[in-house]
């Protein structure tokens, strides 16, 4: 009996549940089908809070599937390989109806606690319906690793192998003298994390009647990165990225380090994420409710943060270098509940806490000018290391060694930094040392310090001395550290509202010199031939400055006095300084033009000549947001022999960046005039199996690349000029329209931001419509990567008039075949919104089939106005071919609608 009965049961729910369902199926209203059946629609789907564009899919009541599911996993950009077994997964995923989870969407529950995540091992959605939007959501391990929280950002993927090159042109003419450089950086993507790097100059010049030309190549190397920390490179290469992030910030003053043949081999902070990095000490609040949180640094305020209940530690980025208390304001609904201080640090110094290290080897290739040693040096070896090690958050070592041939070096340095917090100072202390020893008597030092808080103190002081105080001072060694001793200091403080600025430099220099030098005789008769020459100076500046705004205008001031003495008395000096620059600036008109005048003079009166005016003049007016064009002109001169004045011009655009310029000089004593045209070039360009791209200038280094596409619509016409906004960080801006491309080059190992959007100007014939491709993305390129964006877009048009049947009457509804969006209303009014310019829209109605001829009586930006429009019953055979389709696979976004 229980059998029977829980069998009877089932049977009543089956019959409840299915019977219920096929009466809704057999039951929807007439225009409501595909909200069971499911709709297309165009999703902008997000990973991480970052758009990756739109993309079309089937929305049923329970689930969203992608129509091109391929397209949008490329889009996430996930950092796994196709091959991995990850990768498979989640293919089959995207492939199937994914669950909508639409009860999560904040939109849709009042943003109530934990909306809008999901905590998944596998692929999975939330759907706003409200905003259209899709929310993916994966494993934490399948995530990007090179976020803004990571201490090492993870190079992107699906990014392409490419020749990257940055070419700089500048030329000089005028009457006895001309001059041509070219020089260029490149980088060549090899394997997944290597490259091939270089750079070279072409130099010409003529002048009278001698001309020269020259090439050289400073850097020929291949580099590969071992993990995010070390690497290994060979092939010809300076000492320029020890002294950077890509060698590990070695800060090695007179080793010698110059450019070898050979292999290097060390650590790094290439991949090291630097606002990350650069946090000072930690900074946790526990709060038992969702609060706000502002931070102080006595009455001022460095953030504001709303946090959720737990623990939180607060992103101290943007907070002042220093050691001081930040006093934390802890607020509940407004309402301020408790307030904690608690002790900060930070420094300002870069670093990942690891050991810094190098080790390289092979032959010297220095120019060297002594004849005489100039085989013997070309095929001297070279072998030098050095490393950096961390004691603490504020004191680092480095130690060096260098041996060439039979010299050797070796230099010790020191650098300890320190917080001030109490009354007096509350600023940070840099102090550097380092001290060099080697072969022959060399031997040198450094000291560096400096001090900010609110003022400025600096004292520098380096003496050298090398080969070239013991050896005639016309010879160049690559060993040779030179013979001098500079001392510099500079105090910098506020008064009132002027800078006042106190400097003190003094300048040694010892060099060794025999005219009869004679090589039958010994090297010490020779020595006791030879002359030293001593030469120093000292000065003394005092400056002040100050600017004032009035009525729009800006007025520098500029006001001081110097004493400068030496060993020769002929050059001892006092004299006084005064100046002023008047300058005004208007922003931009409604044609995008902006303009700068400036007008200046200076005086200087000193007891070794007579006081001298130099005065100019200047005016240049700006085109673009990003002064894209400019054109110029300036006068200027002084009340005793020269006049000049130049015409100038620049253009910064998609395809480089071009400056020009003619001046004219006129010497008022000889009465002549000497002319001169100078002018540059600088882009870029990239090769790769997508094709080959030309872009504007890069930062002169082996870089990276952005490369946009946007699609080509086969239904475009001459009228189609709708356009999208692609800018990316670092790389420069570009509007494009169908069927363009564009290159952007970018640093390598440096993150970046690409942004593309619609452009919003209503001026333009057609609005584009980014279909695939829109949104923000973040990039961390390696040298001689090219990450290619494909962008599709649709231009829209919109057409307004009164749709009338062929006897008169208004058709107030429909379903319009050939447009992407249709409103009409009881009086034959309709709005339509179509990607193309057709000469005819198709309406179906539940009784007809028309064709509505098109005839523009006038015309508005992208708004067409058709006036009356009387439409004639057609055939289903007589529409066009692609309308033919049949309704499942015509796209549903065009739907019924009423006013």
């Amino acid at each position: 009996m229980n059998i029977w009965k829980a069998s009877a049961c089932c049977l009543g729910i089956h019959l409840a549940l299915f019977g219920t369902q096929a009466y809704a199926e057999s039951t929807v209203p007439a225009g409501f089908e595909e909200l069971v059946t499911g709709q297309k629609l165009w999703i902008d789907v997000n990973l991480l809070g970052q758009s990756a564009g739109l993309f079309e899919a089937k929305v049923t009541l329970d689930t969203v599937q992608f129509l091109k599911p391929m397209d949008v996993l490329n889009a996430l950009n996930l950092p796994i390989k196709k091959e991995s077994q990850q990768y498979q997964q989640l293919v089959e995923e995207i492939s199937q109806p994914l669950p909508r989870n639409g009860n999560l969407a904040c939109s849709s529950n009042n943003n109530a606690a934990g909306c809008g995540y999901i905590d998944t091992d596998k692929l999975a959605i939330i759907y706003d319906e409200n905003d259209s939007k899709v929310s993916a959501f994966v494993d934490k391990k399948l995530l990007p690793e090179g976020d803004k929280h990571a201490l090492y950002y993870t190079p992107t993927r699906q990014t392409e192998n490419a020749f990257i090159h940055q070419q700089n042109l500048n030329i000089i003419a005028q009457q006895d003298y001309s001059s041509l450089s070219l020089q260029g950086a490149g980088a060549l993507g090899v394997l997944t994390n290597g490259y091939i790097g270089f750079d070279w100059s072409l130099n010409a010049y003529r002048e009278d009647d001698t001309s020269e030309q020259s090439v050289d190549i400073d850097d020929l190397y291949y580099r590969q990165s071992l993990g995010q920390r070390h690497y290994v490179q060979a092939g010809r290469m300076d000492s320029r990225d020890l002294s950077s992030n890509l060698g590990g910030n070695m800060n090695f003053t007179l080793l010698p380090l110059g450019a070898i043949d050979g292999i290097r081999a060390g650590s790094s902070l290439s991949y090291l994420n630097q606002d990350e990095a650069s946090k000072g000490s930690p900074i946790v609040v526990l709060l038992s409710r969702k609060s706000r949180v502002d931070a102080y640094r006595g009455n001022q305020l460095l953030g504001s943060f709303y946090l959720d209940s737990g623990s939180n530690n607060l992103n101290t980025g943007n907070f002042p270098s220093g050691s001081y208390g930040v006093t934390l304001k802890i607020y509940e609904d407004n309402a301020l509940v408790r307030t904690e201080v608690q002790p900060f640090t930070r420094t300002g110094g870069i670093g990942d806490g690891h050991m810094q290290w190098f080790v390289q080897g092979g032959k010297v290739v220095d120019d060297i000018q002594s004849s005489d040693s100039h085989e013997e040096m070309q095929s001297a070896s070279a072998m030098q290391a050095g490393l950096k090690l961390p004691l603490g958050t504020s004191t680092t070592l480095t130690a060096g060694v260098a041996k060439i041939d039979a010299q050797h070096f070796e230099e010790g340095g020191v650098e300890w930094t320190h917080g001030f917090d109490n009354k007096l100072l509350e600023g940070v202390l840099d102090i550097q040392a380092n001290i060099l020893t080697g072969s022959g008597g060399t031997h040198g030092d450094t000291e560096q310090l400096s001090y900010n808080d609110g003022f400025s103190l600096s004292v520098y002081h380096n003496a050298a001395y090398g080969n070239e105080c013991q050896t005639d001072g016309h010879r160049t060694d690559y060993a040779d550290i030179g013979c001098y001793e500079t001392l510099n200091a500079t105090l910098a403080v506020p008064i009132k509202q002027w800078s006042v600025s106190l400097g003190y430099t003094k300048n040694t220099n010892t060099s060794l010199t025999n005219d009869n030098y004679d090589s039958s005789r010994s090297f010490e008769d020779n020595m006791a031939n030879a002359t030293q020459a001593n030469s120093s100076s000292r000065t003394v500046q005092l400056t002040l400055n100050r600017t004032f705004s009035v009525s729009g205008l800006n007025l520098s001031t500029r006001l001081g006095g110097y004493h400068r003495s030496g060993d020769d008395a002929s050059n001892n000096d006092n004299g006084i300084y005064a100046g002023f620059t008047l300058t005004r600036s208007t922003p931009a008109n409604e044609n995008g033009r902006s303009s700068h005048t400036s007008v200046s003079t200076d005086y200087e009166g000193s007891q070794q000549g007579s006081g001298d005016f130099n005065y100019s003049a200047s005016q240049d007016w700006d085109w673009g947001a990003n002064n894209q064009r400019q054109l110029g002109f300036s006068v200027g001169g002084n009340n005793t022999t020269d006049m000049n004045a130049d015409v100038h011009g620049h253009l910064n655009g998609q395809y480089g960046d071009a400056s020009m310029m003619l001046s004219d000089s006129y010497d008022r004593t000889q009465q002549t005039h000497q002319a001169a045209l100078s002018g540059s070039y600088n882009s870029s360009m990239a090769v790769s199996h997508s094709g080959f791209f030309w872009g504007p200038s890069g930062t002169g280094s082996p870089g990276a690349a952005v490369a946009v596409e946007v699609n080509q619509d086969e239904d475009s016409d001459t009228e189609n000029n709708a356009l999208i906004n692609v800018d990316v960080d670092g790389g420069g801006s570009a509007m494009m329209g169908q069927g363009s491309k564009a290159l952007f080059p970018v640093s390598g190992f440096e993150p970046e931001n690409v942004s593309v959007i619609e452009n919003s100007d209503a001026g333009r014939s057609s609005m584009a419509n980014i279909t695939s491709g829109a949104g923000k993305q973040s990039v961390f390129l390696l040298p001689g990567k090219m990450k290619i964006r494909e962008v599709k877009m649709e231009s829209h048009y919109t057409y307004i008039g009164t749709l009338l049947s062929d006897t008169g009457k208004p058709i107030t509804s429909g379903h319009l075949l050939n447009s992407s969006s249709f409103i009409s209303s009881e009086d034959g009014g309709f709005t339509a919104e179509l990607t193309s310019q057709p000469k005819a829209l198709y309406l179906k109605t539940t009784s007809e089939l028309y064709q509505c001829p098109m005839k523009v009586e006038s015309k508005r930006d992208v708004v067409r106005f058709v006036g009356e429009t009387h439409c004639a019953p057609i055939a289903p055979a007589q529409l066009p071919e692609k309308l033919r389709l049949p309704p499942p696979a015509q796209s549903l976004a065009s739907t019924d609608s009423r006013d």
